[in-house]
């Protein structure tokens, strides 16, 4: 006899044949995501990386991009982030591409980005942006290797396009534990085999690589429009017109966002130096990307907005304050910043400046839900508003 939950049935069975109305269960469900996300701490030391199929990395700080992983370790619906590892001398990585255009900073060292053929050198603190479908892989410099740090919104499963290909593997491939090499008759890797059990799959899954036709098809056409010549007469022809626009304007955008040719300046909440908002021209469109500098003993402002904020410590030492709570963080640390929450950096260090990077889901905005409430000015701000900078 089936139970009262219906736990035996699949999950379309469950829906429709549940005692419970939808709007109960939403109020049931969303007061144990608030509790369980309550409870979860705001400053993370990063899990740290290792050996791969693509090289040396971690695994995703907040969960991974499939929605079913989060709030496991922080407070974060959309946002995660991955941090990559090249020692000096190190194997050379492998080789991917997906969907999604992915935003990689150089947080030590330097090095190069492969994209689609095209190589890119970078240095410390330039922001790789790589356009969407393209195959990119990248390496440190020989001699003293590099570590990446990649912002990620999880946003992109939700609208199922969260599809990814393993064009190579690394040099010196880690297939995970329940997984092991496909080889072909010659010997070749050609892929690896999920063994069966793994996830709950009854059947061994292969996994091969190379492209997924009908993708490839998609993208390859997406990539071969030329500029658009015609008169834009209706609405649908605006629409057709986009497809042109998008493919011209990833054509010829630039994939390295440099450190050195972004200003740094001065705004009530402190001094901000942006990577990724809609004024700067690049492909990543998923995320609104800035550093901070905060002076020794010194605080930003105080402010919040709508949409969650993941933000990677650089270098010093200090503390925020979310809704009135404290909490600790140094060089290294991932902070946490919920959705809707009043929030305030602090830099405890009274010798040296502190340095954190920033990341907020760029959808937010596009949904009418963007913009910045200021509920504090930050001091350095109006000492330097005051000296007439």
């Amino acid at each position: 006899m089936a139970n009262e939950f219906a736990t035996e049935l699949a999950p379309w069975q469950q829906a429709l044949e549940s005692p419970y109305s939808d709007q109960l269960k939403r109020f049931v469900y969303q007061n144990q995501e608030e509790a369980l996300a309550a409870s979860l701490p705001h400053v993370l030391i990063p899990i740290p990386a290792k050996g791969t199929v693509m090289g040396h990395s971690s695994p995703h700080q907040t969960g991974d991009l499939r929605c079913c992983d989060i709030l496991f370790r922080g407070p974060m619906y959309d946002l995660t982030s991955h941090q990559s590892s090249i020692p000096p001398k190190a194997p050379v990585r492998g080789a991917h591409r997906h969907i999604s255009a992915p935003t990689l900073f150089c947080i030590s060292g330097k090095g190069w980005e492969f994209n689609d053929g095209t190589t890119y050198t970078f240095e410390l603190y330039d922001l790789l942006v790589v356009p969407p479908y393209t195959v990119h892989q990248h390496g440190g410099d020989r001699d003293i290797g590099c570590q990446i740090h990649v912002p990620q919104t999880r946003m992109i499963d939700a609208l199922g396009v969260l599809h990814r290909e393993q064009i190579k593997f690394g040099e010196k491939p880690t297939f995970p534990q329940g997984t092991e090499p496909l080889k072909d008759d010659a010997g070749k890797l050609i892929g690896y085999k999920i063994k069966k059990g793994v996830l709950g799959i009854t059947e061994d899954l292969d996994v091969y690589l190379g492209p997924t036709p009908n993708i490839e098809a998609v993208f390859n056409s997406r990539r071969h429009q030329p500029p658009w010549q015609e008169e834009v007469e209706n609405t649908y022809d605006r629409y057709l017109k986009l497809l042109h626009d998008e493919v011209e304007f990833c054509n010829e955008t630039t994939h390295v966002i440099r450190y050195e040719e972004q200003p740094w300046e001065w705004t009530r909440q402190g001094r901000l130096k942006w990577l990724v908002h809609p004024g700067i021209a690049c492909s990543a469109r998923r995320v609104w990307i800035y550093m901070q500098e905060i002076s020794p003993g010194g605080r930003s402002g105080k402010h919040r907005h709508v949409a969650e904020e993941q933000v990677f410590v650089i270098n010093g030492r200090g503390y925020d304050i979310h809704d009135g709570e404290r909490w600790n963080w140094q060089k290294g640390d991932i902070i946490s910043v919920p959705a809707m929450t009043e929030h305030q950096h602090f830099n405890a260090d009274t010798e040296s400046p502190a340095l954190i990077f920033g990341a907020l889901p760029s959808m937010c905005t596009d949904l009418g839900l963007g913009g910045i409430e200021q509920i504090e000015d930050a001091p350095d701000y109006l000492e330097n508003m005051e000296k007439g900078r």
